[in-house]
């Protein structure tokens, strides 16, 4: 006959085990049911082994799924780009944003802010000279084509940085108004850039752009120059405060004659706004391009749709097909 101790722990043995089995059979269940759903992680057991952070590891999983699917959704759209941003700016909402804090080399969207610190400190019909800055200009720049000795005013110049995507025009442009500033016409090319640059980053945190620098005025790649999207979206609705550089990016080509008689006509390189490409959006009323091995290709373009006005910037595409295609596909998600 058992002891009245001895039928005690033969009774705690049995209870322990029927735990223990249960505790077995629960874990096997539990697994089994993730491994059904698809959502076993090793984040998710750490969190059911914690009751009290149980709220925040769920959160913390959906937020995983949530940006899964997001970049799945990106590749099923053809919205193929490194960074991104689209903006409603009637109603100051964001609608779509991807890795918009990321520092990333500018290439030519620079020019919009060469564009909008000449205009600042200079009237758009001064006349400048083209000079010696033009031996400034990178190998293989695109260009629209300024030959020294030409007069433009200021206006025709920013036509042919913002629709030709002239690095010419960019050099013309940084020099003259350093010199028209300082008073200085016997500073030298590479001083008058450089005092051009510092008036471009102090004027971008002047207005907000908090997270870029800039070494030159036509974009060329640096290691030291860089912006982000949401900086990007910053310059941009300042330049389009501006009417007379609003009108200016819309253009699709425009036939100029300099002031010192000579003449030209730009083909804007947005195809956007070609009717001939197929990549064409008539609710496109312009803005900028751009193109460098480290910038990738990447665009900044506004839309107009039952009195609202929209801004898209996509960069690091890999063509520039991509640009175009990515920028329709996030107008026709978000524009209705």
């Amino acid at each position: 006959m058992l002891s009245l101790h001895s039928q005690k722990f033969k009774y705690l043995s049995i209870f322990l085990f029927f735990v223990f089995t249960l505790c077995i059979s629960l874990h096997h269940l539990k697994i089994e049911y993730n491994m059904k759903t698809g959502f076993l992680t090793t984040e998710e057991i750490t969190c059911s082994s914690v009751v009290s952070t149980s709220d925040f590891c769920t959160t913390t999983l959906e937020n995983q799924l949530s940006r899964t699917s997001e970049n799945l959704e990106i590749i099923e759209n053809n919205v193929q780009f490194k960074n991104a941003v689209f903006y409603c700016i009637n109603d100051d909402k964001t609608l779509y944003k991807y890795d918009a804090e990321e520092r990333i080399a500018p290439a030519s969207l620079t020019k919009i802010l060469t564009a909008c610190v000449a205009y600042y400190y200079i009237e758009s019909s001064k006349k400048f000279t083209v000079g010696t800055e033009l031996n400034l200009i990178k190998p293989h720049s695109s260009l629209c084509l300024i030959n020294k000795g030409h007069i433009l005013t200021l206006k025709d110049l920013v036509i042919g940085l913002l629709v030709a995507s002239g690095n010419d025009a960019a050099y013309t442009i940084a020099v003259n108004t350093s010199k028209t500033l300082t008073g200085n016409k016997n500073m030298s090319d590479t001083q008058a850039v450089s005092f051009f640059v510092e008036l471009m980053n102090s004027f971008a945190s002047n207005i907000g752009m908090r997270n870029s620098h800039f070494t030159n005025p036509d974009g060329w790649d640096d290691d030291n120059q860089y912006t982000t999207v949401d900086d990007l979206l910053i310059l941009s609705k300042y330049f389009l405060s501006i009417d007379e550089l609003s009108e200016i990016v819309s253009l699709k080509n425009k036939y100029v004659v300099f002031a010192s008689g000579q003449n030209i006509t730009w083909e804007n390189s947005n195809q956007l706004l070609n009717s001939n490409s197929n990549y064409y959006n008539k609710y496109a009323v312009g803005m900028k391009t751009g193109t460098t091995e480290k910038a990738g290709n990447c665009l900044i373009a506004v839309f107009n749709k039952n009195d609202k006005k929209y801004i898209g910037i996509v960069c690091g595409c890999a063509t520039t097909n991509d640009r175009y295609a990515s920028m329709n596909n996030l107008f026709k998600r978000y524009v209705k």
